[in-house]
This record gives C-alpha cells, structure tokens and sequence, in this order.
C-alpha cells in the first residue's frame, strides 16, 4: 500500500476576540445594576463555590433576584448573547446552560460578561451599541447557580487556546473589587 505524504499532515488554528497588542486601560466602571438599588455580595474574588479559574477568579456575584435588571457597566458593543436556555442548578453540569451578554468595551479594550439571565432576558442583541448605565438584561438562574445572583466578570482576551482572563476591578462608586467581601452591601446611587 502506498502511503500518501500528506497522511501525515496536521493543520490547527485558533481564534480569539481582541487585540493581543492592545494596550489594556484599566478604567473604573460602574456597579452592573439600576441606580438607587443595593445588593449583598454572594461571592467574590477567588470564591469557593466557583470563582476558582483564570476565566472567572475576579468575578463578582451581586444578589440580584429573578427579573431585577442588570445594567451595563461600561459604554461599548454586543459582542455576545446567550439567551435560550431555562434551566440551572447546584451542579457543574448546568455550568454549560447559563444565559448571559458579553460587552467589548473599545475605550479600554477589557469585555464585560453578566450571567444567569433568565430565558429570552437579553435586552440587546449582537451589535447593539451600549451606554453606561443602560439596561441590557433581566436576571434569572440559569446555568449553575443554586440561588438567584448576577455573576459580573471582567475579562481581558488571551492568546487563542485561554480565550479569556478575568481581572480585578473598581467601580466609580467607590468600591474595589478587591475589598468587596461575602454579605458586604454596595449601593449604586
């Protein structure tokens, strides 16, 4: 049998969202939720339950209950909309289910991520322009979650294999991510 040299050919490629030269600007945000409101921290940086990755060690999870509305924390694009599941629960198996928006954020290049929409509870779709402060989503619980929250990540992109990494972040209410602990209260005024 005659073998074919490219039998032994291998190609792969990869691909990831944002500029791996860009300068990142590490800007102050506002907390992702409607003026005059307050909400307890579940969990936050490098959390037990599951802020325990690279892709979500900075997250934040503010206890926003089913169909209070999440507001964006930045100015930017829909770069991502998942809003067709309706299911969740306390097991990492519902991890792949969990509705929620990506936002890019061109001013500083760093992308915004609000999970556990409820179904069909994305406001924008992809492309859609963004300000500070505008109502994007409606929380729910799905994907893996056993209590009603708002998991709020900020991200940087990585090379294509990491995708994304999250990082810390201060708000312009001013809160640090960093001081932020379990059942602390924080207002947006």
């Amino acid at each position: 049998m005659h073998s074919n040299s490219f039998d032994k050919l291998q190609t792969s490629w990869g691909a990831c969202l944002g500029d791996m030269d860009r300068q990142i600007v590490f800007n102050k945000m506002s907390l992702p939720f409607c003026k005059g409101k307050k909400y307890k921290i579940i969990q936050g940086y490098n959390g037990q339950h599951s802020h325990q990755t690279d892709y979500s060690h900075y997250a934040i999870d503010f206890g926003l209950q089913v169909n209070d509305t999440i507001c964006a924390a930045d100015g930017g694009f829909v770069v991502g909309v998942i809003k067709d599941y309706s299911v969740g629960g306390n097991d990492k198996r519902w991890e792949p289910f969990a509705n929620y928006i990506t936002l890019y954020h061109p001013h500083s290049g760093l992308y915004t991520q609000y999970a556990h929409l409820k179904y069909n509870g994305s406001l924008v779709k992809v492309g859609d322009t963004v300000k500070q402060g505008q109502a994007i989503g409606i929380t729910g619980m799905t994907g893996f979650t056993s209590i009603p929250h708002l998991h709020f990540n900020v991200l940087i992109p990585c090379p294509p294999k990491d995708g994304f990494k999250s990082v810390p972040i201060a708000f312009i209410e001013q809160y640090d991510g960093n001081r932020l602990r379990i059942n602390q209260i924080v207002k947006k005024k």
